[in-house]
Formats: structure tokens, C-alpha cells, sequence
């Protein structure tokens, strides 16, 4: 299915397109410096992509002052927008293999969306994944309903990769790439032996409470091993590499469409920088049905590995889709703009 459309970018525009994520935050929690994600950043990425089982997409923009460091220019020169000026883009090939019909025709192999956007002034963006994530809905699933959010009691989703992860690739105007790749066989890959319960490679699973998915669900990260590079003008420069999980217990999310509400923790494992925290959800709302962002509420991290242990910081997010503020273990706030959804 191809979807085009044509928008005016006037001030930091959003939508969601549910992949990966980073953010156009400045520096990282524990000195890891300019490009290094926080845990609150990773935690809240990877709960948004995985809740974004709704239909719709989008691309999330936005404009800010000029960059200082290698990744930051990559960055910048990955989202070109200097003005306000019309943008058109274009989504294709999110597909669902073979088409659904219940638990019996498991698994099915889901490719998100790749895109294309092209501004007023020519120039233009692509996204691309490598391949599809693997699909495996429970035997309580019904045979008529693919999204999550329509399914009944008891209904399990299990999303997995195959042993080399799936990889979403932007590549900018000039060339120049950003790569982030997401593999669910999250065992033994990150730096902390003391988090409890050990990452697994059981996937990302939801399961619809007893009153079905449209009215509670809940959400398990049996262990997500997330990295990328930027790759500028002959350099590459390795900015995630990540351990992300819940415990078998997971988050709770209540509503659906732009109701949706979130509680829970997150663990996530920085494995560059070698910082441990858990991110913890407090009624975290959902409000826009075709944005894979919190629109209120906000989380708090607390470090239990690192520069920052016992000291926490926090995100609170704005109706804007995407965009929040970072307020950090140190006392210090600064604007966050999250780009995609892992």
C-alpha cells in the first residue's frame, strides 16, 4: 500500500513511523558526550515502538541550531530542513506475509514502511529496512484481526528477528547514512551481569487482558540488543549499543488508540559507556492515535551502574508529538526531540 501526502512545515512538525529511535539531545548521562542516547531516552523509544501497532504513518522533522560534533553534523545533514517550506513524502511496503488468518498461519514475516521525503528546496531523505521482524500470535488470537488493539482476551504477540537483527537504514541528500540495528536475541549481550532477570531471547510480546487489547494489554522486552552507526564523509562512528528489558512481569498499558496509558520499568544497559538504569512509567498517556510518542506525563531513570549512580533524571513530554524536555541527573533541562520509534 502507498500512501502520498503533502505538508507544511512551518515549526516542528510530527507523526510516527514505528521503528527505531534517538533523539537530537546534546550530550549523554554519565560523560559518554555528544550523540550517547540516556537510559530515559532508549526506554521510552523502545515502548513506543513497540506499542505503535496502530495504522497510519508518518515522519517525524524538526528544526534546530547548527551542530558541533562528527555525529551531530551527520545528523543534521540527515534531516535537512533550514526553512519552512512544503515537504512531500511517501511510505511503501509494510507488508504482512502471508495475509492474516488467525494462529494457524504462523508466523507471519512483517516489513515496516520504508520512505522518502523531499522538501521544497529539492532536497530529500530515505529510510529502508533490511528485511522483515518474524510475527507469532497466540492460539487465544482470533483469525480476522492483525492489529493487537482489535484482538480479544488472552491474545499473545510475539515479535522476533532472526539472529542477525532487522536494520533500518536513513540515508541523507549527500549520502551520508544512519544505521540502527534491532535484534531480539538480546542474551548475553549486555555489560551488566548483576540486572535481574539476565535479557533472553524470548522477543517483544503483548498480551490482551481480560477485557481484550482494547482495554489493557500488557508488554514484555525479553531482551532487545539495539546498535547503530553514522557513517559521514568516510567515517563511521558507532553511537548505540544498548541492552533493553522488563522482567517477565513488563509494563501495563490501559485504553488504546489516543488513550492509551503506561506503567511499568525498563532496564537498559549502556554498553559503550557502561551505565545501568531503570526507567520507571507513571501513567505515561499516549494521547495522539497516529503518533508513537507519549503526549503527557513523564518518566523518571535511576542509575544504578555508572558516573551517576543513586541520582535520576527525567522526561517530561508535551502535547507536540515528539517533543519533550530532559532534565538531567545533574539538575539541568534541556529540549529533547525524539526522532523515530525502535
Amino acid at each position: 500500500m502507498t500512501r502520498l501526502h503533502t505538508m507544511l512545515f512551518a515549526t516542528s512538525t510530527v507523526a510516527a513511523l514505528g521503528a527505531l529511535a534517538c533523539s537530537s539531545s546534546k550530550s549523554s548521562s554519565g560523560g559518554g558526550g555528544a550523540s550517547q542516547p540516556t537510559g530515559s531516552e532508549v526506554a521510552v523509544s523502545t515502548v513506543s515502538g513497540a506499542l505503535n501497532n496502530n495504522s497510519g504513518s508518518g515522519v517525524s522533522f524538526y528544526m534546530e541550531q547548527p551542530k558541533g560534533t562528527l555525529v551531530d553534523r551527520a545528523l543534521d545533514a540527515l534531516n535537512p530542513i533550514g526553512t519552512a517550506h512544503a515537504a512531500t513524502w511517501m511510505c511503501s511496503g509494510d507488508t504482512l506475509t502471508p495475509k492474516y488468518s488467525g494462529p494457524g498461519a504462523d508466523p507471519y514475516a512483517f516489513t515496516p514502511a520504508s520512505c522518502s521525503v523531499t522538501w521544497g528546496n529539492g532536497k530529500g531523505v530515505s529510510s529502508k529496512w533490511s528485511g522483515p521482524f518474524t510475527l507469532s500470535y497466540g492460539s487465544s488470537c482470533d483469525a480476522t484481526h492483525a492489529l493487537m488493539e482489535l484482538q480479544a482476551a488472552g491474545c499473545e504477540l510475539t515479535r522476533t528477528t532472526s539472529a542477525g537483527g532487522v536494520t533500518r537504514t536513513i540515508t541523507g541528500p549527500d549520502g551520508n547514512s544512519y544505521a540502527i540495528l534491532h535484534d531480539t536475541n538480546g542474551a548475553g549481550t549486555g555489560w551488566d551481569s548483576s540486572v535481574s532477570p539476565a535479557p533472553s531471547d524470548g522477543g517483544v510480546q503483548v498480551t490482551c487482558g481480560a477485557g481484550g487489547c482494547a482495554h489493557g494489554r500488557t508488554l514484555v522486552v525479553n531482551g532487545s540488543h539495539l546498535t547503530g552507526t553514522v557513517d559521514i564523509d568516510g567515517d563511521s562512528i558507532k553511537i548505540w549499543d544498548h541492552t533493553v528489558s522488563t522482567g517477565p512481569g513488563g509494563l501495563t498499558v490501559s485504553g488504546s488508540g489516543g488513550s492509551r496509558v503506561v506503567n511499568g520499568t525498563v532496564i537498559v544497559e549502556h554498553n559503550i559507556i557502561k551505565v545501568t538504569s531503570t526507567t520507571t512509567f507513571s501513567s505515561v498517556a499516549y494521547g495522539d492515535p497516529v503518533c508513537c510518542f507519549p503526549t503527557s506525563g513523564t518518566v523518571s531513570t535511576t542509575f544504578s551502574k555508572g558516573p551517576d549512580v543513586g541520582k535520576t533524571e527525567s522526561v517530561t513530554f508535551s502535547a507536540i508529538c515528539g517533543e519533550a524536555t530532559l532534565t538531567r541527573a545533574n539538575g539541568k533541562s534541556e529540549a529533547l526531540t525524539f526522532q523515530h520509534c525502535l
